[in-house]
């Protein structure tokens, strides 16, 4: 019998060429509002995701383990890889964090002074039940979304009241 992580795995290279960023949650209510609404993250996507290889099991079973206090809904996010290419070009070029090319609201500061993002649901591969081992796919998931066709990237904010420095 495959463990949890070789299920997930198998699971998510029947969607090559993306980048898989996991999160897992308690709440099924969550999982609802994450999937029609999308993922909202302080500062940025690594901080809250953990970005994963669908060709290493071992990697996604650790992921799995590791996060299960944080509940049994496993987020996925699944961004083609050519799309996020642009968003890394797009990045570059304007001189601005992917964040803020990702991100489908303008980024506003949080209660923890952190910006807060917000990568839209048609990235939202699905999510995984870590109790029965089922994989719900997103019907608001899109692989040709490009955000950039949507929302200009700008500069991150900076806090009223702080002075931005380069030291």
């Amino acid at each position: 019998m495959n463990n949890k992580g070789e299920i997930l795995t198998s699971i998510l290279k029947n969607f090559k060429d993306c980048n898989f960023f996991l999160h897992n949650t308690r709440e099924f209510k969550i999982v609802e509002t994450i999937m029609n609404e999308g993922f909202i993250f302080e500062n940025q996507l690594p901080h809250s995701t953990d970005h994963v290889n669908p060709n290493e099991p071992v990697e996604i079973t650790y992921f799995l383990f590791q996060r299960k206090e944080y509940g049994s809904y496993t987020i996925i996010i699944a961004i083609p890889k050519t799309i996020y290419e642009i968003y890394s070009d797009v990045s570059n070029k304007y001189d601005v964090g992917i964040e803020e090319v990702i991100t489908t609201t303008a980024p506003y500061f949080g209660d923890n002074d952190e910006l807060i993002y917000t990568v839209s649901p048609k990235h939202i591969l699905g999510y995984f039940n870590n109790r029965t081992t089922e994989f719900h796919q997103n019907r608001n998931w899109d692989p040709f979304f490009n955000n950039c066709k949507f929302r200009s990237p700008v500069k991150k904010p900076v806090k009223k009241g702080k002075m931005k420095t380069n030291f």
